[in-house]
């Protein structure tokens, strides 16, 4: 949720950096495109630091320790932006949150994949979809209402709720204590998480996987040098890439800037909510179809849903560049973005995140995590970072038609790369991976 609202705090923030009003914007001026772009973009390089380090801190101190680590800068960097009084301590504090963000996002469905059962791990993968977008939606509904201050400040809620719940209730996983033969610890987490107290056939499994896995020494080289590693980490980066190409960051992070530039009667607060709103109920649909409908069915629906929504709103904008009337249609922008997260959200916003978590070994799991999710954010920041100047260059209309033709190119990847996974153990997909 956290990282949700770090991802989506520049759209109402900015508003406000960009006002003249000193009651508004702290910073007394407002911010130029360049000094934007980049306040918007930075927790994507943050994300990207985040990858570097959280994967080897992983398979040193465990899944849990690593999450309670990496969300101290989440801390600072909210407390920053509350006393921010330059745009260098909003550059400073938007990285700090993205170290953070980038860490959650690799280590996260790693851990819960490995704590869940065949059964449950695509719904409880989801669940941070669910989340994630709780987390827009807060920053959608508060941020316009609130000073810059006050929402730093709020921001800190959800922080403060992990440390109350997870750090006192939540076991570290099984798999770790495995991996550093401590075989009693494993079934104590085991027996916590179950709902039966005979955990000892699973826990047999576990051993027999991790010990095939530490046949091999865990280095990067294995990655790129097994054919099913390989075949994983081309799909997990090959989705993330399209993910962030499809422009989710930049609609994200611009949404109210891309509202105003619609010239529709619909407020660009009010839309933003119903947005929100719509999100969370995508990724609830999403969460309880994934094991019975499949990856592969919801990643294409997906694509198609995003595909649509991207080239209407894409001829939305052609319509107002050619100065045509577009008054009829002033519901057209409101209802492409709902189809567009929606779509999003059901398919692409989650699963490839829940298929990372499920398609490699758990001793080059965390590494695979932590490459893919470098990869997804590294394509953030450019997508951010540049879609303010590409906007000026090839209009609105030319960045969503832009984006609409990359959403239909991933959805002949998906239909050619991606198995599907759904009620299927690891040494399965491992053997599809294989073939």
């Amino acid at each position: 949720m956290a990282t949700g609202i770090a991802m989506s705090w520049s759209s109402p923030a900015l508003v406000k950096l960009k006002s003249d009003d000193p009651s508004l914007n702290p910073l007394g001026r407002p911010v130029t495109t360049f000094e934007e772009s980049w306040i918007a973009s930075l927790p994507s390089i943050g994300c990207v630091v985040g990858t570097l380090f959280c994967g080897f801190v992983s398979n040193k101190l465990g899944r849990k320790m690593t999450l309670i680590i990496f969300s101290v800068p989440f801390f600072g960097g909210y407390i920053a932006i509350a006393l921010a009084k330059t745009v260098s301590i909003y550059y400073v504090s938007r990285f700090l949150i993205g170290i953070s963000g980038g860490c959650t996002l690799a280590v996260l469905p790693s851990y819960v994949g490995e704590l869940a059962e065949d059964s449950n791990r695509g719904l409880l993968l989801c669940m941070m979809g669910i989340l994630g977008a709780s987390g827009y939606t807060f920053a959608y509904a508060v941020g316009p209402l609130v000073s810059i201050q006050l929402f730093a400040y709020l921001q800190l809620i959800p922080i403060t709720l992990f440390y109350l719940t997870f750090i006192p209730f939540i076991p570290e996983s099984p798999y770790y204590f495995i991996e550093k033969n401590n075989i009693e610890a494993a079934k104590k987490c085991l027996k916590k998480i179950r709902t039966t107290e005979n955990v000892d056939s699973e826990l047999t499994k576990m051993v027999e996987i991790v010990a095939e896995n530490k046949e091999k020494k865990t280095n990067w080289k294995e990655l790129f040098t097994t054919k099913a590693a390989r075949k994983g980490l081309t799909i997990t980066c090959s989705l993330l890439t399209f993910q962030q190409l499809l422009g989710i960051s930049a609609v994200m992070g611009y949404m109210q800037t891309i509202f105003t530039e619609c010239g529709t009667s619909i407020s660009s607060d009010i839309a933003s909510i119903i947005i929100g709103v719509l999100q969370i109920v995508s990724n609830v649909v999403a969460t309880f179809t994934v094991d019975k409908v499949g990856r592969r069915v919801l990643l294409l629906a997906s694509n198609i849903g995003c595909s649509i929504s991207l080239i209407l709103l894409g001829a939305y904008f052609l319509l107002k560049d050619h100065k045509i009337d577009t008054d009829v249609i002033f519901w057209l922008p409101l209802a492409c973005l709902i189809l567009f997260f929606s779509s999003y959200n059901f398919g692409f916003g989650t699963l490839p995140l829940t298929i990372c978590g499920e398609i490699f070994a758990s001793n080059i799991k965390s590494l695979a995590a932590s490459i893919s999710t470098f990869v997804c954010f590294s394509m953030a920041f450019v997508v951010t970072l540049g879609f303010p100047y590409l906007s000026d260059a090839i209009g609105m209309s030319g960045c969503f038609i832009l984006f609409a033709g990359i959403s239909l190119i991933s959805i002949v990847f998906v239909v050619i790369m991606v198995p599907e996974t759904k009620n299927k153990s690891f040494k399965e997909i491992q053997y599809m991976l294989d073939e």
